[in-house]
């Protein structure tokens, strides 16, 4: 039993910024609404991960389709070798009625991963801030992304964003500012909204 403790942590904590202590109770945006979140965002700073080490131009996309699910694509290329993966899958509502958080199921990898995050704050136009927190006993690992709907987002857009973690208390020094020069998207098509 305590090597499936050990495996769940290490799997975490190399993706995130451990920490001693307990999750934070930050509590997602209320009132939150995912139609007008729909659309394409642009990586512009986020905590240190090993899973997006050596990547630039990270992009996702949400939308909906005429069933009603809503689906996320993550667009990575690599800093070094310029080759582009995407990682495709469906994300859900969870927690209380109107509240920010999410889960998202990646179908696209090799092994299915969920994993559930909480949109702190958006302003749906220019900026999102997402946090997510997983913890084994007393040690926790966090990991927060800041969103712009611009690829290059002005300092006025990244002052919202840093409001926000100011307002959770939330350290800005594992930031890292994603390089989103030189970038090449893909041509996203959204479905059509009947």
């Amino acid at each position: 039993m305590w090597r499936l403790y050990l495996l769940k942590f290490l799997a975490t904590a190399s993706a995130q910024i451990p920490s001693l202590g307990w999750c934070p109770d930050f509590q997602a945006m209320a009132n939150f609404n995912m139609d007008r979140f729909l659309g394409t965002w642009y990586e512009a700073e986020r905590y240190f991960t090993v899973s997006e080490l050596g990547t630039r131009c990270v992009t996702t996309h949400y939308t909906a389709t005429p069933e009603g699910r809503i689906l996320i694509t993550n667009e990575i290329t690599n800093s070094i070798t310029g080759f582009k993966r995407l990682m495709e899958g469906h994300l859900q509502m969870v927690g209380r009625e109107g509240e920010g958080r999410v889960l998202v199921k990646y179908s696209s990898l090799p092994l299915p991963y969920d994993f559930e995050y909480s949109i702190l704050d958006t302003d749906y136009d220019t900026y999102a801030v997402m946090w997510a927190c997983s913890g084994i006993g007393p040690v926790h690992t966090q990991n927060t992304w800041l969103l712009s709907r611009e690829r290059l987002p002005s300092m006025s857009v990244m002052q919202n964003a840093y409001a926000v973690l100011d307002k959770f208390k939330i350290s800005r020094t594992f930031f890292q500012k994603t390089n989103q020069a030189d970038c090449q998207f893909y041509q996203h098509r959204l479905p059509q909204m009947n």
